[in-house]
């Protein structure tokens, strides 16, 4: 599937042939797990989680205990372990052929996903219809207090750095800041289309499809 020339028509033809290859980008918290369940519920999309091979392949039980390992970036051994996340990450999203065995495919990649290889993220955009769920500047401020109230696991890939005169807690919020803001410039950057998050809340599986199509 050429995804960079895609046209609504021909988008409906892949659905139907189940040969349609659509990956979600974009925050932590944005919408991308939500919605894909919902393709995978609704219209039987086959539903591939980055996080979930992570987590299978660190032999965690969920989520909560790979941010307890990862940590944040002041910690020790944060750097290794944020190697070995990001390597995992760029493996699973390299190797996952894309080969659906007649279902169509949504990949759910990490917030990370920007970070990776080049070469990666080629084969991202050349599989897949590359779809980013734009949270929009305005709610990266709530997106913060969220995570400081409960942190996911997060490859901050160099963004920690403290200042002179600040604290810790006040760097690591400053630099998570910063990686928001970058990351929401690169996953526009990367994605075929770039859709308002709020779109797509609450919608069905066909309607998700056909807001798509909009876009196109």
């Amino acid at each position: 599937m050429q995804s960079e020339q895609l046209k609504p028509e021909e988008l409906d033809s892949h659905v139907k042939n189940g040969t349609f290859r659509l990956s979600f980008v974009g925050m932590s918290n944005g919408g991308k797990s939500y919605r894909s369940r919902t393709l995978q519920n609704d219209l039987g999309f086959l539903w591939y989680q980055v996080d979930e091979e992570i987590q299978k392949e660190l032999e965690f039980k969920d989520m909560a205990d790979i941010s307890t390992w990862l940590g944040l970036p002041n910690n020790k051994n944060y750097k290794e372990r944020e190697a070995k996340y990001l390597e995992l990450e760029n493996r699973f999203t390299k190797e996952s052929a894309m080969k659906t065995s007649g279902k169509n495919l949504v990949f759910d990649t990490t917030g990370s996903v920007i970070h990776l290889e080049e070469e990666t993220l080629k084969i991202l955009k050349d599989n897949c219809l590359v779809v980013h769920l734009d949270v929009g500047e305005d709610s990266l401020e709530k997106m913060i207090e969220k995570f400081f109230e409960k942190p996911k696991p997060v490859a901050w890939c160099g963004y920690f750095k403290i200042q002179s005169g600040e604290s810790e807690k006040e760097a690591l919020t400053g630099s998570y800041k910063k990686l928001l803001y970058d990351r929401l410039k690169n996953y526009r950057k990367l994605a075929h289309i770039n859709i308002p998050a709020q779109d797509v809340r609450d919608k069905s599986g066909q309607e998700t499809l056909e807001i798509i199509k909009d876009y196109l």
